[in-house]
């Protein structure tokens, strides 16, 4: 009975060892299947506001505007930024893992949102403006070399048409938020007339604010909003490093097709009406479709000069 027990035990030993060795086999094989994870490296893109070659600022007028080079004051300079990607020589594009730091970045399964903010709230800007700034979008992608960038200037529909009392920041900001279906200006650049209402200006600001028009549904209701002229501006560097380069916003190239102190009809500046004729030379910057007649859809083109890369 006694050697009946030992080969018993001996038995059950062996099987308890066979199980260990498949059991160790199969996690070195997973292991050797498994593929190491990437490396990721930072990415910190830094915008800078410009009139041409020189840089901006809320409190000292700028000089050289529009096509008959007026002296104006800067009065407000932000925008949303989102559906960043990043370049590779091989003409790749990698999407930018968005660092989401509040009160200006702001992730979502809906999409990624940065709001860069280049006014300071002094100045020309104090009347709506923030002290708090942001100039930088930053992130992660793989590591590796990339020779170029890609962002739309706008914010995803489905975050673009909500409640801005009730939205997480950068969403939030009043100034940002236009009452048509709960949009938001995707872009707000506004210049002056120096010597304000008692100047010669039509109107004694130039408005460029850029964000959806045409658009059907209340998201009030729980309805799906959509918009015939969707006004995304596409942009698109093809040799950029963010490494040693920043990207430059240039409010000359930006309103290079227009008389800033005229108004030729509808709203003053371009509030992005399709029918408003100071409009096309503010869509052509940016490389967004227009149309006098009404009939353009909003869609970019890719050919915007506003944003170009300088040295860091």
């Amino acid at each position: 009975m006694e050697l009946t027990r030992i080969r018993n035990n001996k038995v059950g030993l062996l099987a308890v060892l066979a199980a260990a060795l498949v059991a160790a086999s199969a996690l070195m094989a997973a292991g050797a299947s498994a593929k190491p994870a990437k490396k990721k490296q930072k990415v910190d893109i830094q915008f800078t506001a410009t009139a041409g070659e020189k840089p901006v600022s809320c409190s000292k007028p700028i000089r050289g505007l529009g096509s008959t080079e007026q002296t104006a004051d800067l009065k407000d300079l932000r925008f949303y930024v989102t559906g960043v990607e990043l370049t590779k020589r091989n003409g790749k594009s990698v999407p930018l893992d968005l660092s989401a730091k509040a009160p200006f970045s702001f992730r979502s399964p809906k999409g990624d949102v940065t709001l860069i903010d280049l006014e300071n709230g002094k100045g020309a800007c104090a009347e709506e403006g923030t002290r708090a700034m942001n100039s930088h979008l930053r992130g992660k992608v793989p590591a590796g070399k990339y020779v170029g960038a890609e962002w739309t200037i706008g914010v995803p529909s489905a975050l673009s048409h909500t409640d801005v009392t009730s939205a997480k920041a950068p969403l939030n900001l009043t100034a940002m938020d236009w009452s048509w279906q709960f949009g938001r200006k995707f872009m707000k650049i506004e210049v002056a007339d120096p010597a304000g209402t008692d100047g010669s200006w039509s109107d004694s600001t130039f408005f460029v604010h850029l964000g959806s028009v045409g658009c059907v549904g209340n998201p009030a209701a729980g309805q799906k909003v959509k918009c015939a002229a969707p006004n995304e501006s596409t942009v698109e560097l093809r040799k950029f490093d963010p490494a040693k380069q920043k990207v430059a916003v240039d409010l000359k190239s930006l309103l290079a097709g227009n008389d800033v102190t005229a108004n030729g009809g509808g709203a003053p500046g371009c509030m992005s009406g399709q029918t408003d004729p100071e409009c096309g030379g503010v869509f052509g910057a940016l490389g967004i479709n227009w149309k006098t007649d009404g009939t353009g859809t909003g869609l970019a083109n890719g050919k915007q000069s506003v944003f170009r890369a300088i040295k860091g």
